[in-house]
C-alpha cells in the first residue's frame, strides 16, 4: 500500500484529499501542528505526524517513507514564510526519493511578475519544484465554492435570499469545489505517469453572479437574487476574519469593475478532463449539500 504524506491536512483544502485517499485505499500520514484537531482522522486510519512545516526536522521525519506528498502551503502565511516552507517539503521530498508531488498553490500561478508578494511565491515555488527533479503534478484551481460560506456572502444568502459577491454581473466565473480539488489530486497519485503536468482545474460551469443566483434558488427552493457587492464593504467584511488581507483585496476587486473579463476564469476544463477524467459537482448540486448552511436558523460561521 503506497503511503502518502498530506500538508494542511486538518485544513478546508487538505482533509477532503485525505478522506480522498483513505477512500480510494491509500495509506496517509497527516502532517499537523494540531494533530488533536485530526481525530475522526486517525480514527480512520490516516498517521499524524506532529510537526510544522517550518521545522527542517520534522518535515524530513514525516516524509521519509513516502511514496507521494501533497503539497499545501497557507496562502495566508507570511509570503516569504510560505516559500520556505513549501522548499522545505520538495527538498525533503527530494532527497527522500518520493515519486510524486501533487501540488495544489489555491490558485492561479501567474503567467509573469506581478508586485504582489502572495501571487509571485507561486512562481517561485514552481520553479523549485521543477529544478527538484522530483516528479509532479501541479493543480492550479479557480474560485473555491467554499469561500461563499464566509460571513460577507452566507449571511446575505440565509436572511435575505441575497448572493452577494464583489463583482459586476459581467464577471464569469469557474467555481470549483474542494472536494473536487481533492478527486484531481487523487486521480494524480493513482496515474503518476501524467507527470510532470501542470493544469489549470475548474468546475464545470461558468457563470455570471445573477446564474449563480439562479442555481442557490433552485438548491434552496426560495428566490434568491444577485448583489454586486461593492470592493469596499468586500474588503472590510474580509478583514473582520483575516485582519489586514482587506486592502489588497479591496483593490484586486475593484478591478473587476474596470475589467469584468479580466477577472472572469477561462479555463478549458474539457482539457483537463481529458486528461484526468473526473466527475465534477455543478454548483446546484454543491449548494444542496450545503443548504443547511444558508437556513436562517445557522449562526454566523467563516471558512
Amino acid at each position: 500500500m503506497q503511503t502518502i504524506l498530506v500538508t494542511g491536512a486538518t485544513g478546508s483544502q487538505g482533509r477532503p484529499v485525505v478522506e480522498g485517499l483513505l477512500e480510494a485505499g491509500y495509506g496517509v500520514r497527516m502532517l499537523a501542528r494540531h494533530p488533536e484537531r485530526a481525530g475522526d482522522l486517525t480514527a480512520r486510519g490516516a498517521e499524524a505526524a506532529p510537526g510544522d512545516l517550518g521545522d527542517v526536522e520534522a518535515v524530513r521525519t514525516a516524509v521519509r517513507g513516502a511514496d507521494g506528498v501533497f503539497l499545501l502551503v497557507p496562502f495566508f502565511a507570511d509570503p516569504g514564510a510560505a516559500l520556505e516552507y513549501g522548499r522545505h517539503v520538495i527538498d525533503a521530498a527530494r532527497d527522500s526519493g518520493v515519486r510524486l508531488i501533487v501540488w495544489n498553490p489555491t490558485g492561479e500561478i501567474p503567467p509573469g511578475p506581478t508586485g504582489n508578494p502572495a501571487l509571485d511565491l507561486r512562481r517561485d515555488l514552481l520553479a523549485h519544484l521543477e529544478a527538484s527533479g522530483v516528479p509532479h503534478v501541479v493543480l492550479q484551481p479557480t474560485a473555491y465554492l467554499e469561500n461563499l460560506l464566509g460571513p460577507w456572502t452566507r449571511e446575505e444568502v440565509a436572511e435575505g435570499d441575497t448572493f452577494a459577491y464583489p463583482t459586476p454581473n459581467e464577471v464569469r466565473i469557474q467555481w470549483i469545489a474542494t472536494a473536487d480539488v481533492a478527486t484531481f489530486a487523487v486521480y494524480a497519485f493513482g496515474h503518476p505517469d501524467l507527470a510532470p503536468l501542470n493544469l489549470k482545474i475548474s468546475g464545470p460551469e461558468r457563470l455570471s453572479g445573477e446564474e449563480v443566483a439562479e442555481r442557490f434558488s433552485r438548491a434552496l427552493g426560495r428566490k434568491v437574487t444577485f448583489r454586486p457587492m461593492p470592493p469596499r464593504e468586500f474588503g472590510e467584511r474580509l478583514d473582520r476574519v483575516f485582519p489586514g488581507m482587506g486592502e489588497d483585496v479591496t483593490r484586486a476587486y475593484e478591478m473587476a469593475y474596470t475589467n469584468p473579463e479580466m477577472m472572469s476564469t477561462h479555463v478549458d476544463i474539457d482539457a483537463a478532463l481529458a486528461k484526468m477524467p473526473v466527475r465534477l459537482t455543478t454548483v446546484e448540486e454543491w449548494v444542496r449539500q450545503h443548504a443547511g448552511a444558508f437556513s436562517p436558523a445557522v449562526e454566523n460561521q467563516t471558512v
